[in-house]
């Protein structure tokens, strides 16, 4: 059995049923992209760690590129990452089943976790960025976006039914995404935020404008929930708008990471604020901005915050935009 035959009965069998399409569609891409084009006709049983060694070597210096030449761009470190954790996922199965005895690219590493490198706004361009947001027509979707710094497919993913208007208790399932123009969920955990008054009320309005949708955000032109691009596009506007050409919609996110932090609100807060799966991830990532008592703080997992530690943060983090 070649490399190929075997990778299209693994995605069938093993990564279809236990992905989102996107995840699926993604590890296709790689697959078929960079890593079948060269070992595709391999046997299975042939593979080397010489050749992989080759392979990712190759992909490193010149992409996929042909001829390969110094005057094209290699992959970046992000990429190759990608490359390399997908064909290790592949023949780890391999093993697993017994068709190899040993996964020759288990032998290769790449790093695994960057620090973050963003562009930050401060107060004031957060007021540039909201009052461009809000003359436009975007506020409600961008707020709440800098008032909890939520990953692009929970933001777009929201419910109206999410959020218990009364407590301003926001419940964000981690595992729900967009699929093409519909909510589809997936499981997985949730994670619940308390927002304050004003941001409430500006959701208030924002489903007032589509109150037969279920989404908290819809295009109003479709009456669906915001594709990716999308959202991106409006971010672009809003950018264009204040004069805030060197900000990443990413770093909208890490805007209300660090200056939670440099708020002094702790980063167990941070974290579970965040949605990462551990205390560490957010000290590790973040550390050029943690406080010095934070720097010296164990590694290991800390105690879950408190609810009444979650309210002080999201009081904190609302302060930060005057509305």
């Amino acid at each position: 059995m070649t490399m190929k035959e075997w990778a299209e009965r693994w995605m069938e069998a093993d990564v279809r049923p236990k992905v989102r399409p996107t995840t699926y569609e993604a590890k296709r891409y790689v697959l078929q992209n960079h890593i079948l084009t060269k070992l595709g006709d391999i046997p299975l049983s042939d593979l080397t760690e010489a050749q992989i060694c080759r392979f990712l070597d190759e992909r490193k210096r010149f992409g996929s590129h042909r001829p390969e030449s110094v005057e094209y761009p290699g992959l970046s470190e992000g990429t190759m990452r990608h490359i390399h954790r997908c064909l290790q996922e592949c023949l780890d199965s391999a093993v697993s089943t017994g068709m190899i005895p040993v996964n020759p690219a288990r032998a290769f590493h790449y790093p695994t976790q960057r620090k973050v490198k963003a562009t930050v706004l401060g107060d004031t361009e957060i007021e540039e960025y909201l009052d461009a947001a809000q003359a436009l027509g975007y506020l409600p979707i961008f707020t709440l976006m800098l008032t909890v710094g939520l990953r692009q497919r929970e933001l777009l993913a929201l419910k109206w039914s999410d959020l218990d208007e009364q407590t301003g208790v926001l419940t964000i399932s981690e595992g729900r995404c967009v699929v093409k123009g519909k909510l589809t969920d997936y499981g997985g955990n949730t994670r619940q935020i308390t927002l304050t008054p004003e941001t409430v009320a500006l959701l208030r309005q924002e489903h007032n404008r589509h109150p037969s949708s279920e989404a908290m955000f819809v295009h109003p032109g479709t009456r669906k929930p915001y594709a990716p691009t999308m959202v991106r596009l409006l971010h672009q506007r809003i950018i264009e708008k204040a004069g805030l050409d060197h900000i990443r919609f990413e770093d909208l996110r890490h805007t209300v990471a660090v200056h939670a932090l440099e708020s002094k609100i702790e980063a167990k807060t941070v974290s579970a604020l965040l949605g990462h799966t551990r205390p560490y991830t957010t000290r590790y990532a973040y550390s050029e901005y943690l406080p010095k008592k934070e720097e010296k703080a164990p590694v290991s997992d800390a105690n879950a915050p408190t609810n009444e530690e979650l309210q002080k943060a999201a009081d904190q983090l609302g302060a930060m935009l005057r509305f």
